[in-house]
């Protein structure tokens, strides 16, 4: 009996290490519109195996009051169980508020996302395979310290096309680190904890994150001299 509890206790804690890598480049188009492009690579099995690499391109707008919004494509490579590798497609639309009060800024986020499935056009298509969900993310950073920016994020997920796994299922956890680098450089590390209540069992990971990020200036636009 003391064996088949703690062989449920183990299936039911099932904790995994996982590492992501970011690279990104970002900046201003004009004085509202603003781009980025990011090549990310993610590990799993306690960062020993490869499990996906993905280029993710980034079109934003400022609002007047603090609001923007935002839409990204992202494509991604992904490495199935048996070896094989995947492509997958990934689109997400955002709405954020920004708000700076004291020496802190607050940051509130809500994205639709949606994962279309290779199989849409036919007959073949499962509830897993174009999966979309609801974000909601808050962030506090305190920003008045020299070079570095610490801070704490929390974000949700809610499924919405399969009744199955309708509701929240998902939750992250995270403090970070930015360094404010020379010449418009960034970089930045954090850990995180994901819980995800979609299987039978309960999952748990431990993410640890480094990013690297290039912001560069919008050109100015050169004075036409009087003839």
């Amino acid at each position: 009996m003391l064996l088949t509890v703690v062989a449920l206790i183990g299936q039911a804690q099932q904790w995994d290490f996982i590492s992501w890598h970011r690279i990104e480049a970002k900046g201003d188009l004009t004085k509202d519109l603003k781009a980025s492009v990011q090549q990310q690579i993610r590990l799993n099995r306690n960062s020993t195996y490869f499990d996906e690499t993905f280029t993710e391109l980034g079109l934003g707008y400022d609002l007047p009051k603090g609001f923007e919004v935002e839409g990204a494509y992202r494509l991604s490579w992904n490495q199935n169980e048996n070896g094989s590798f995947s492509t997958g497609h990934r689109y997400n639309l955002d709405v954020g508020y920004s708000e700076k009060f004291w020496k802190l800024k607050a940051d509130l986020r809500g994205r639709f996302q949606h994962a279309p499935s290779i199989y849409f056009f036919n007959d073949r298509l499962e509830p897993d395979d174009s999966p979309m969900f609801v974000r909601l993310k808050f962030s506090l950073a305190y920003r008045k310290l020299d070079k570095l920016t610490p801070g704490v994020e929390f974000e949700t997920f809610i499924r919405l096309e399969d009744p199955r796994y309708a509701g929240i299922n998902k939750y992250r956890y995270r403090v970070f680190l930015e360094f404010n680098l020379p010449k418009r450089q960034e970089f930045e590390v954090f850990y995180m904890i994901q819980t995800d209540y979609s299987n039978t069992f309960p999952e748990y990971q431990n993410v640890v994150g480094l990013k690297y990020a290039y912001e560069w200036k919008r050109p100015k636009r050169k004075k036409k001299k009087d003839e």
